[in-house]
């Protein structure tokens, strides 16, 4: 800052040499050089709002007309998929009106629309989930004519999208379409505003129906009517601000009613600017255009040129290029004004960037604080953590530590990146190392050391640390206790971190920590606490979900039920504590032997467990099913007065072969299993080949 001072106080009064050619073009040629730069800033300065102008239009209209094309035929799609896939099923077999109703209110929500309809030959309508107006009846022949069809509507002052699409599978009766219709809300456009500071409207019978555009009290101006509905472009002026608008008539061939877009922009700094230049160098211009033929060639190599360098340059800065600078070595006003300048960019460049890192921090805390939701396995709810936090740091690796509740140790769950895999997890205790200072005193630390730090220590991990340059651990703090702590380790272009890395790490881990012990309550509340295995009340939960898959998609699924044989005898002889352990052992066989992240495991009641198979025949069922048994009839458990051996009876149902619903298929399997005990027990059976037996 002293150093601008010193510069301005040293330009405060020309310097010889401009000031001399300064007094003598004033003197002996005063008015010439100033016409020729009238005519050229004029143009130049009018062709510059026009271009200007032209493009934020161009930008706008494109935008907006874009994402309404984009709408209409996401919803004519969508409306295809529901017709070719999700009522194939029911369409082979009849509609029946239970799985009608169940289907439509499903995509009603999940596509997040208004109304989801069935119409019978064009005009009938069959059934129908959601809301329309009442004048929509009328429309039903033009909305279901052929195939496929998607439209735009105007009804009772709303925007409406329509979608049908014939269902080919179903011929009995007439031909069936399905119609879905998504309602426009009115702030459908305020985001484009927001992006493009134009106003938007769509205009029907002389009315605005959807607008952007709000009154002197803030109140959305939707249903004025215009002062010239027929003019195609103009300007007009809204709470003392004035806009230059353009209308065209909306999207092709789509629509029957006349639907008109409106896009306004305010004038811009460009345009005022123009306007200003022309009304002062035409006043100029009348007194100068005789003396401008003379000096104009010296104006320009003296004034104009850097001037031009200076529109170019901010030209180049206004298309987003920032790393652009002017370098001028005058000592005048025009090198002072060309240093200010670069100064300026970089000033707006650097805020540029810290704005979008927040942007960054932002979205990565909220993806992080949100994953609870689409995640239920908490390895891979600590792996998405801890990608998150590596990428934003853009870091070559890093892991996740926990803190075990019966040793009180650190143990590593995930780890990510890097050229080597997690080959040690040996447990640290509190206090020891790096993390382990971390986790004890509850506060970040900074590394930039790595391997070097008096404090890092290796314990005997087979992983090379040499590479280790940097590392930056936080802990992982839930309420007034520390969970865990999180490593973050080198970053990619070898700088060290900094205060500002430990702040964000801080703010990641803290969400982190809240987001995995939210993970934790969730899964304790689907586990049972004995045997680990899902409760009864997600068994059934689960089951009728993929059960409603498999339906829609044409699946198989199939169903192991299982029982300890003997299992009161083991209570009766051994005592409850033999008991549990022979549930603990038996549930610990069937986990270790299904597909892990595939087949669901859950504790049915007492000794009987289930086992949900997705995408599975029953001939493979039953092969997973004598594995199950094969394993618990090798296991021994220990015994102060013997060694226990534990057998099981299995019964095996799928869908459709052997049932149709949730419980139907339930009471298969669950029938076949006590017929592998009425068979001797030990042994597995197949519902549908009972029979043969």
């Amino acid at each position: 800052m002293e150093k601008l001072n010193q510069e301005e106080q040293s330009t405060s009064y020309f310097s010889p040499g401009l000031r001399f050619k300064i007094l003598i073009l004033f003197i002996v040629v005063l008015v010439i050089p100033l016409g020729i730069l009238m005519i050229v800033s004029t143009n130049r300065a009018e062709e510059a709002a026009q271009n200007d102008f032209t493009r934020r239009l161009i930008y706008s209209g494109g935008l907006f007309k874009t994402t309404l094309e984009d709408k209409i035929e996401w919803l004519r799609i969508r409306a295809k998929t529901i017709a070719d896939f999700d009522f194939y099923t029911l369409a082979k077999e009849g509609f029946v009106a239970s799985d009608i109703e169940k289907l439509m209110q499903s995509e009603l929500v999940k596509s997040d629309l208004e109304f989801v309809g069935l119409v019978q030959n064009g005009s009938n309508l069959m059934q129908a989930e959601g809301n329309l107006p009442p004048t929509q009846s009328k429309l039903l022949p033009s909305l279901c004519f052929g195939p496929l069809s998607a439209n735009l509507y105007v009804l009772e002052n709303d925007i409406w999208i329509f979608a049908s699409a014939e269902i080919t599978k179903f011929r009995e009766g007439g031909k069936f379409h399905i119609l879905l219709a998504s309602k426009l809300p009115k702030d459908f456009a305020d985001s484009f505003k927001r992006l493009t500071e134009a106003e938007f409207s769509v205009i029907y019978s002389g009315k605005r129906i959807l607008t952007t555009l709000m009154n002197n009290v803030n109140h959305r101006m939707t249903g004025t009517t215009l002062q010239n509905p027929e003019s195609t472009s103009g300007t007009f002026e809204i709470n003392g601000k004035r806009f230059n608008y353009v209308r065209e008539e909306a999207i092709t061939c789509k629509i029957s009613e006349p639907i008109f877009f409106e896009i306004a922009l305010p004038a811009s700094e460009i345009q005022l600017l123009g306007k200003q230049i022309a009304a002062d160098f035409t006043v100029f211009g009348i007194f100068g255009i005789v003396l401008a033929i003379i000096t104009g060639f010296i104006l320009s190599m003296h004034i104009g040129k850097p001037l031009n360098e200076l529109a170019a340059t901010t030209t180049q800065i206004a298309a987003g290029k920032y790393d652009v600078q002017l370098k001028s070595e005058r000592t005048d006003e025009i090198g002072l004004l060309c240093r200010n300048f670069d100064s300026m960019v970089n000033s707006i460049e650097s805020e540029r960037k810290l704005k979008e890192g927040k942007m960054r921090e932002l979205s990565t805390l909220f993806e992080i604080s949100n994953a609870v939701n689409f995640l239920t396995d908490s390895v891979e709810l600590l792996k998405f953590v801890l990608t998150k936090a590596i990428d934003i740091f853009h870091a070559e690796r890093g892991s996740i530590m926990l803190l075990d509740d019966v040793t009180d140790e650190l143990v590593i769950k995930v780890a990510f990146g890097g050229r080597y895999r997690l080959a040690s997890s040996t447990p640290i205790k509190l206090g020891n190392g790096i993390c382990g200072l971390v986790a004890k005193e509850g506060t970040g630390r900074i590394c930039n050391q790595g391997f070097k730090d008096s404090e890092f220590k290796n314990f005997g991990s087979l992983i090379p640390v040499e590479d280790i340059k940097s590392l930056l651990v936080c802990p992982l703090k839930f309420k007034e206790g520390t969970i865990g702590v999180i490593n973050i380790v080198n970053k990619h272009d070898g700088s060290g971190f900094n205060e500002a890395d430990l702040s964000l790490l801080n703010l990641i881990s803290s969400q982190a920590a809240i987001t995995i012990e939210n993970n934790k309550l969730y899964e304790l509340s689907i586990t049972d606490g004995l045997t680990r295995l899902y409760v009864h009340r997600y068994f059934m939960a689960k089951i009728s979900e993929e059960l409603l898959r498999a339906r829609r998609y044409g699946l198989k699924l199939s169903l192991i039920m299982i029982d300890i044989d003997n299992f009161k005898q083991f209570n009766d002889i051994y005592g409850h504590q033999t008991g549990d352990q022979v549930l603990q052992t038996v549930s610990l066989a069937i986990r270790d032997t299904i597909r892990t992240g595939i087949d669901v495991p859950c504790r049915y009641g007492g000794e009987e467990m289930a086992v949900i198979l997705p995408e599975t025949r029953s001939e493979e069922a039953y092969k997973t099913a004598e594995r199950i048994r094969e394993t618990i009839a090798s296991l021994s458990i220990t015994h102060p007065t013997s060694t226990i051996k534990v057998t099981c009876s299995l019964g095996i149902a799928s869908y459709p072969l052997d049932a149709n619903d949730r419980d139907s298929l339930i009471t298969a399997a669950d029938k076949a299993m006590y017929f592998s005990k009425r068979s001797g027990k030990n042994c597995s059976t197949i519902a549908s080949e009972m029979d043969k037996a």
